[in-house]
């Protein structure tokens, strides 16, 4: 079973060239500000880098589910966390959006926390003015900052709003420099993605998918400064 997932994403992404969903993106750096502790890591300030892309490619013009990959720097290493588009009272079910100002994203994998075994998943949604079509050439921080605002949602219940994702610099590198992202090894270890099949497929296909075109997990890292602005800027308290 995973040996043919990985060989179907690896024949995918050959024939691509590219990654066999959200295949060109735009990289972005700020960070995570976490104002609670109700959410999945402790307060404080978390570099982050981002790629936002469409996920199926079409034009600008058509709907897409869009998606946004960040990189969370912790002190235990990296987290990475994979939203698209979805609706949102079913957690995972995809939805494509019109523009990035009305998309609303989901993990749609959820997690479960150490202490806490009910699943939970990250959603987000965009924070002031954001381009209402899909094109990524319109976000441009340098005139406004690319805001999510970020929550920790269970299945049923209150959601707890944990903090907001501010990207203010866009890095003009091309895609074959950008860094891979994988949710499944780049997960703390205080946390787990759920159902636990879910993550072993996807991270096969994750795997297929970077041997596909020639990729590796860390690919894109050194030159597009993703190492560099991606170190924590100070210690945080555990919890």
């Amino acid at each position: 079973m995973h040996t043919a997932v990985s060989g179907i994403f690896r024949a995918a992404s050959a024939l691509r060239g590219a990654r066999v969903f959200h295949p060109a993106g735009a990289l972005f750096h700020g960070y995570l500000d976490v104002g609670t502790a109700d959410g999945p890591v402790p307060p404080g300030r978390y570099p982050v880098a981002a790629r936002l892309s469409r996920g199926l490619g079409l034009p600008p013009g058509l709907p897409d589910i869009l998606g946004v990959a960040l990189r969370i720097s912790l002190d235990t290493g990296p987290w990475d966390v994979l939203l698209a588009t979805a609706y949102r009272p079913a957690r995972a079910m995809l939805l494509p959006a019109r523009g990035w100002a009305s998309a609303r994203y989901s993990s749609v994998a959820a997690y479960r926390r150490d202490g806490d075994e009910r699943p939970h998943w990250f959603l987000a949604e965009p924070v002031g003015p954001q381009p209402r079509t899909t094109a990524t050439s319109r976000l441009v921080p340098e005139r406004a900052p690319v805001r999510f605002s970020v929550t920790w949602a269970p299945a049923r219940g209150p959601c707890s709003p944990f903090g907001d994702v501010v990207l203010d610099t866009r890095s003009p590198v091309g895609d074959p420099a950008m860094p891979s992202f994988d949710p499944v090894v780049h997960c703390p270890a205080h946390l787990r993605m759920w159902p636990t099949f879910v993550a072993r497929v996807r991270r096969d296909a994750y795997r297929g998918s970077r041997t596909g075109r020639g990729g590796t997990l860390d690919d894109g890292a050194r030159h597009s400064g993703i190492a560099e602005k991606t170190r924590p800027a100070h210690n945080h308290s555990a919890g």
